[in-house]
């Protein structure tokens, strides 16, 4: 009968306790150990690159590689071709725009039309957005009061001609109840706006006639010819039917015309 082998104990070292512990189930845990580390490592690489970082101050050499960029400046209207880096500001000192928003420009190059073909008017009286406004050459008045808004409760629009051309530089005034008629404008020749020199005949006078009375314009002249036309005028009185002439606007036309 043989004998069992003798009993050895394991050298108690660092090597033997590894390879026990990769032995059996032991070898499994360690792998999903590292497993586990390397995917934490993996994701705190990808984090740190994420991360944004603050950039330092420039050194001297970027700085002076890479000059701040500005934005150009855009030339205000009206002001006759002004390259990049223009004052916004008009001519005269004022600014290009006003608190309503409109287009501003300034006093330098009024005339008839003003620069890019466009024209500057001050509109004021009874109008809603009162202030500058530019409009295409050619206008008429009732364009001019269009772009303030409109007119406000109470405007006399028969004191104005709707129909006239406006001027660059002008201003463009609607009176109410009480205010008198307003001015002609600047540079207006004798036949607009001015009072004839003798009465007018209604029954004779021309359409440039008419529309030259004060608070008369083309449209209440043409009323007036139409009225003519059906009902010859056999007294001064008469005015009063035509449509658009009430009492106020008779009083300042009564000793201006006749019927002969």
């Amino acid at each position: 009968m043989s004998q069992p082998p003798p009993f050895v104990l394991p050298p108690d070292g660092p090597a033997s306790r590894v390879r026990a512990l990769l032995a059996g189930a032991g070898r499994q845990r360690v792998a999903v150990a590292l497993l586990a580390l390397g995917a934490l490592l993996a994701a705190g690489v990808v984090w740190a690159r994420a991360t944004p970082h603050l950039a330092g101050p420039a050194t001297g050499q970027e700085a002076a590689g890479s000059p701040a960029q500005t934005l150009p400046r855009v030339a205000p209207a009206g002001s006759g071709g002004a390259g990049p880096g223009a004052s916004a500001a008009g001519a005269g000192g004022s600014p290009a725009g006003g608190a309503d928003g409109s287009l501003g420009a300034g006093t330098a190059g009024s005339g008839a039309v003003g620069a890019e073909g466009r024209v500057a008017v001050h509109v004021a009286g009874r109008v809603r957005r009162p202030g500058l406004v530019q409009l295409p050459a050619g206008s008429r008045v009732q364009d001019a009061i269009r772009a303030a808004g409109g007119s406000t409760a109470g405007a006399d629009l028969d004191a104005v001609n709707l129909a006239r051309r406006l001027t660059d530089g002008e201003q463009v005034f609607v009176p109410g109840p009480g205010n008198p008629p307003p001015p002609p404008p600047p540079g207006a020749g004798p036949t607009s706006g001015a009072a004839p020199s003798a009465p007018l005949d209604l029954n004779t006078a021309t359409l440039e006639q008419l529309d030259a009375l004060p608070g008369v314009g083309e449209v209440t002249a043409g009323r007036i010819i139409a009225y003519r036309s059906a009902h010859p005028f056999s007294a001064v009185d008469e005015l009063l039917e035509v449509p658009g002439i009430g009492q106020r606007r008779f009083e300042q036309l009564k000793d201006l015309v006749t019927v002969a």
